[in-house]
C-alpha cells in the first residue's frame, strides 16, 4: 500500500476515534510499543524516558529508520527512511503563548486535603484557585492569584501577608494549549509527510540506534507532538540499559574511578527509577533526562567501568519496610547530609538522615598513616626563593648529587659542574648532549648564555623574545651594558620566571652566580620536556607491599624509599619535612625512583580536612553578589520591594540554613528548605550570608561562602567515591547514607 492511502486510511482512523485519544487507546498504543520493543530484543521492565523536547527534532540511524503508528500498529511510509529525518509539530499554537503566573501557598499530600484548603482560601480571600499536581515530588500544590507577569501579583502577595501566609512564593505556569494535529517528517529529500497522529515510534534496522539530535539511544524512540508546539522524544527502554547512560553521567568514571562508588551510584539511580515509574505519566513518560530526576546521557555517557557497577548490581535497589525507597541523592555535601523534611518540607522519610560525611574518628585513626624520610634541607637563594622542593626534585633526578651540601650550593658554580648537570638533563629529556669545552660562568650573563646554549635553547631566545621587550623585563640598569647573546638569554630566563631578581630588583648581573640561583632554571627545563614528571594521585592506605594510591582510573601500591623526600603543606606553604601524616582521600603527587621504590612524595593542595567528599572542586566556594543581582533573583520568586535585609532563621543539623526570612521595605517573608537555594541561585544551602552595607545602612552586596552543590539529602556522590578510596563496598555506603534500608531484588 502507497504512503498516501496509509495516510488517508490513518486519517478516517483518527476521525472516527475523535481528535484527543482516549486513556483506552493510549493504553492500547502502550500496548503496541511494547509488543514491538519484545520483537526487537527489548525485554521488560522498560521505563519511558522524557528527553528534552524541541519546536524540531532530528533523527538518524546508521542504518534504515522505520516509524510506526502505535495507534494503528501500520508504518507510516512504505519505505524505510535515510540519512537524516526532521520532525515538527502539524498545526498547534500559531505563536508562542504566554505564561500564567501565580502565587503557591502550600503543597500536600492528600489530595482531599488540598482541595479542602483551596476551597477554604477561595472562600476566605474571594481570588483565584488552582491545584498543581507536582509529578517531581508526588504533592498537590495550591496555588492563588492569575497574571501575565511577576509584577502583576504584587496585591495578591500583600493580601496574603496581612492573611499569615507570608512564605508565598511566584511560580511560572506553562500556558493551556489546543492539543496538536499531528506530527510532520520532512526526509533528506526535503519531502514533507504530514502524519496526523500525535505519538510515532522510531526504531532502527539490525539493532541499531536512533540517533536523537545527534545523540544515539539504544531500545525505541517515542516522538510526542505537545500541546506547547513542540516534539518530546521519549526513549522506551530497558531498565538496566537505561543505567548504562544514567551511571557515568552522574558519577564520571573519568573523574572519580572506583567501582564500589559507581556500584552505589547505580544501586541508588535503579531505586530512584524503580520508585519513580510513572513520575510524568500525564505527559507520557516515566522519567525527564535531566537533573530533575536523574541526568540520563545514552549510549555516548557509557564507560567500561559503570557499565561493569551496572551489570554486578544488576537488579537491586533499596528498600524499607518492604517498599523501594525514594532514593535522593546529592553531588556533593560539603561534610555532612540533611534531613529531607528540613530541605523538602512536603517529604519525610526516616532513612534520609543527615550523616557525617565522614569515617568515625576511630576508623580515621586507624587508617592514619605516619611517613618518615630524610631529614628536610632548607635551601634559601639569594633571591629569597626556597629552593629544598626544586633541588630535591632534581636530586631524584639524577641531575644534582645529593652529597652536595648547601654550603657548597650557596659558592659561584664553575663551568665543569654546570656542565654536568646540562648534559644529565639533556640526556634524560633525549635532548643533544652540550659538545665542547665547559662554559665559562664569571657572571650571570655568562652563565645564562651558557644554559641557554647547553640545553639547546638559543633558537627559543632567538625567535620568541622580542628585542624591544628587553628593557621591560631587565629592569637592572647593569643588564644594559651585557653584550646582546648574554642580555638577550638573561631576558629569556627572567622571562619564563627561570631567573628572578633580589628583592631590591637588581639582578646581580656582574657576579657569579650560586649554583642554587639556577637551580630553578634547570627544573623548567626538565618540567619542559616531562622528564621524570609527578604523578598526581590519591593516597588510599596501607596496602600489603606498600602505601596505596588511586592514579587515573588504576591503583598503584609502592613502597617508600628510606629516604624519601617528603613535603608537606603549611599555611598554604610547600615545606620539606621528616614525617607526613596523611589520611585516605589525601591528593599527593609523587615520584618512582629507578627501583619502583616512591622517592618523591608531597600534599597536594587543596587540604580539606577528612571528610570523605572533600575531593570535589566545589567541597567549598565563595561568591560575592551585588544588591541588585539578589534583588532580581528575589524577584523571580517574591515581591517585598527593595531589599533590605536577608535573615537566617534556623540552621539543619549539618549547617544549612533551612529558614530564611527575606525583608524588603514593602514587606518580609520566610522562605523554607530547597526553595531557599533556589531563591538566591546558590549551589548550597549550607552557607554562611555576610551582608555588606553602605554609609547610610543601605544593603550594597553580600558574600554567600559555603560547601556543597546540590540539595544535600541522601547519597552524597563525591562522598561515595571517598568511602570506596578508604575501601568500603556498595553496601556500606548505601547503608551509611540511607539508615535503616535493606537491599533487594526487583521483583
Amino acid at each position: 500500500m502507497k504512503f498516501a492511502a496509509r495516510l488517508m486510511l490513518a486519517c478516517a482512523a483518527l476521525a472516527l476515534a475523535g481528535a484527543k485519544p482516549t486513556v483506552a487507546a493510549e493504553d492500547a498504543a502502550d500496548e503496541t510499543i511494547r509488543a514491538l520493543a519484545r520483537r526487537l530484543g527489548q525485554s521488560e521492565p522498560l521505563v519511558r524516558i522524557g528527553l528534552e523536547d524541541a519546536p524540531r527534532i532530528r533523527l538518524r540511524s546508521s542504518t534504515a529508520l522505520y516509524l510506526m503508528d502505535p495507534a494503528t500498529g501500520r508504518p507510516v511510509a512504505e519505505e524505510a527512511f535515510r540519512g537524516e529525518l526532521v520532525v515538527l509539530v502539524l498545526g498547534g499554537p500559531p505563536e508562542p503563548l504566554a505564561p500564567v503566573f501565580r502565587v503557591q501557598v502550600g503543597a500536600y499530600h492528600d489530595e482531599e486535603r488540598a482541595r479542602a484548603e483551596a476551597a477554604r482560601l477561595r472562600a476566605v480571600l474571594s481570588l483565584p484557585v488552582a491545584l498543581h499536581r507536582d509529578p517531581d515530588r508526588g504533592v498537590w500544590r495550591l496555588r492563588l492569584g492569575a497574571a501575565r507577569n511577576r509584577d502583576g501579583l504584587g496585591e495578591v502577595l500583600e493580601r496574603l501577608r496581612r492573611s499569615g501566609l507570608g512564605d508565598a512564593w511566584i511560580v511560572e505556569e506553562p500556558p493551556p494549549a489546543p492539543p496538536p494535529e499531528g506530527l510532520r517528517l520532512v526526509d533528506e529529500a526535503f519531502v514533507d509527510h504530514p502524519v496526523p497522529a500525535a505519538r510515532l515510534v522510531a526504531y532502527a534496522a539490525g539493532g541499531a540506534h536512533v540517533e536523537v539530535e545527534g545523540k544515539p539511544y539504544r531500545g525505541l524512540v517515542e516522538l510526542r507532538a505537545t500541546p506547547a508546539g513542540t516534539v518530546r522524544p521519549v526513549n522506551w527502554i530497558h531498565i538496566e540499559e537505561y543505567l548504562l547512560g544514567v551511571v557515568p553521567a552522574e558519577l564520571g568514571p573519568e573523574v572519580w574511578p572506583q567501582l564500589e562508588a559507581l556500584k552505589a551510584q547505580a544501586v541508588a539511580a535503579r531505586t530512584y527509577a524503580w520508585r519513580n515509574r510513572g513520575q510524568f505519566e500525564a505527559f507520557g513518560f516515566d522519567l525527564c533526562a535531566s537533573p530533575r530526576c536523574q541526568v540520563y546521557g545514552g549510549v555516548l555517557a557509557e564507560h567500561p567501568i559503570s557499565d561493569r557497577a551496572v551489570y554486578e548490581t544488576a537488579g537491586e535497589i533499596l528498600a524499607f519496610r518492604g517498599k523501594p525507597i525514594q532514593a535522593l541523592y546529592t553531588a556533593t555535601c560539603g561534610g555532612h547530609t540533611e534531613d529531607v523534611e528540613l530541605i523538602f518540607p512536603e517529604e519525610r522519610a526516616p532513612y534520609l538522615r543527615g550523616v557525617a560525611c565522614r569515617a568515625e574518628s576511630r576508623v580515621l585513626e586507624r587508617m592514619h598513616v605516619t611517613l618518615r624520610g630524610r631529614e628536610p634541607r632548607s635551601l634559601i637563594a639569594e633571591d629569597g626563593t626556597d629552593l629544598s622542593r626544586p633541588w630535591a626534585l632534581l636530586v631524584t633526578l639524577g641531575v644534582i648529587e645529593p652529597t652536595l651540601g648547601e654550603a657548597a650550593l650557596r659558592e659561584p658554580v664553575s663551568g665543569a659542574r654546570l656542565r654536568e648537570w646540562t648534559r644529565r638533563l639533556a640526556l634524560a629529556a633525549g635532548r643533544p648532549a652540550p659538545a665542547g669545552p665547559p662554559p665559562r660562568c664569571d657572571s650571570l650573563g655568562e652563565a645564562a648564555l651558557a644554559l641557554l646554549r647547553d640545553l639547546g635553547w638559543e633558537e627559543r631566545a632567538r625567535v620568541l623574545l622580542d628585542e624591544a621587550d628587553l628593557p621591560a623585563l631587565l629592569r637592572d640598569p647593569e643588564a644594559r651594558e651585557l653584550p646582546p647573546p648574554q642580555r638577550r638569554a638573561l631576558g629569556y630566563l627572567v622571562g619564563i620566571e627561570a631567573l628572578r631578581p633580589f628583592p631590591d630588583g637588581s639582578l646581580g648581573v656582574a657576579r657569579p652566580p650560586s649554583a642554587a640561583r639556577l637551580i630553578p632554571a634547570l627544573l623548567r627545563f626538565a618540567e619542559t620536556y616531562g622528564v621524570g614528571a609527578l604523578v598526581d594521585g590519591v593516597f588510599a592506605g596501607l596496602g600489603a607491599r606498600g602505601l596505596r594510591f588511586a592514579v587515573g582510573k588504576g591503583d598503584l601500591e609502592l613502597p617508600l624509599a628510606r629516604d624519601a623526600f617528603l613535603f608537606g603543606l603549611t599555611g598554604g606553604r610547600v615545606v620539606g619535612t621528616a614525617t607526613l601524616d596523611l589520611w585516605p582521600g589525601d591528593r599527593v603527587r609523587l615520584r618512582q625512583g629507578e627501583r619502583g621504590a616512591v622517592e618523591f612524595l608531597e600534599l597536594a593542595p587543596p587540604v580539606r580536612g577528612t571528610s570523605d567528599d572533600r575531593a570535589a572542586a566545589v567541597y567549598s566556594w565563595e561568591e560575592r553578589r551585588s544588591a541588585a543581582e539578589i534583588e532580581r533573583a528575589v524577584r523571580r520568586r517574591t515581591d517585598v520591594g527593595r531589599l533590605e535585609d536577608l535573615r537566617v532563621l534556623r540552621r539543619g543539623r549539618s549547617g544549612r540554613i533551612v529558614e530564611l526570612e527575606v525583608v524588603g521595605d514593602s514587606g518580609r517573608t520566610v522562605v523554607r528548605g530547597f526553595d531557599i537555594r533556589r531563591l538566591l541561585d546558590l549551589r548550597e544551602s549550607l552557607t554562611v550570608v555576610e551582608l555588606q552595607r553602605d554609609s547610610a545602612g543601605g544593603l550594597r552586596g553580600a558574600v554567600f561562602t559555603g560547601k556543597g552543590w546540590g540539595h544535600g539529602v541522601g547519597l552524597c556522590q563525591v562522598g561515595a567515591y571517598g568511602m570506596a578510596l578508604r575501601g568500603a563496598d556498595y553496601r556500606e555506603i548505601l547503608h551509611h547514607y540511607y539508615t535503616g534500608v535493606e537491599l533487594r531484588r526487583i521483583e
